[in-house]
């Protein structure tokens, strides 16, 4: 009988200034960390986007200047398409991919990152021989597939892989003999 009203007192009672410390600071932590995964989830994207200086693969991709070996959008490029000089590039998703973008990076934020179009692996989608393409899908047999396929159509200059979850080991020397007996390998980048 006693306990009831005790229990509802307390409740009813305000917050002492160490209680609410404590509740901004838990607050704060919570909100902290989705901050730092979001802000870890962007730098990744943006640095997905950047390409690496050397189309090669040689180079250690860390230049925080996604322009660094490019002219900036807008600017003048070269006619030679080996010369990375065109800043723009197509990004190609999978559904999954998408819902991981979205939430990060609106359409203009894209085209600032040099974005221009960005199509679904899946849809019908028009050779542009000149622009590399930078794809962002599961590893899935049905994804690589199709990145093969486009690889040993040539749609795009150069093709730039990543993936939204690891590739096992069998996967991924499934994937390059796909994309080594369907001739495209001289078209991937990375």
């Amino acid at each position: 009988e006693d306990e009831a009203p005790k229990g509802a007192q307390r409740r009813d009672r305000p917050q002492t200034k160490n209680q609410r410390i404590m509740s901004i600071a838990t607050m704060a932590a919570q909100g902290s960390a989705t901050s730092n995964l979001k802000s870890s989830q962007l730098a990744a994207i943006t640095s997905m986007l950047a390409l690496s200086a050397d189309t090669n693969g040689g180079g250690s991709g860390s230049d925080p200047n996604p322009y660094s070996s490019y002219d900036k959008p807008g600017g003048v490029n070269s006619t030679n398409s080996n010369n990375n000089s065109n800043p723009w590039k197509i990004l190609i998703y999978d559904k999954h991919t998408r819902a991981i973008i979205s939430p990060l990076l609106s359409v203009s934020q894209l085209r600032s990152r040099g974005v221009t179009l960005h199509l679904l692996l899946h849809s019908d989608r028009e050779p542009i021989p000149d622009v590399p393409a930078v794809y962002f899908v599961q590893p899935t047999q049905e994804n690589l597939s199709a990145i093969a396929r486009d690889c040993s159509r040539h749609l795009y200059q150069r093709a730039h892989l990543h993936f939204s979850t690891r590739m096992e080991r069998p996967v991924m020397e499934e994937f390059a003999r796909l994309v080594v007996n369907t001739g495209g390998l001289d078209n991937i980048a990375s």
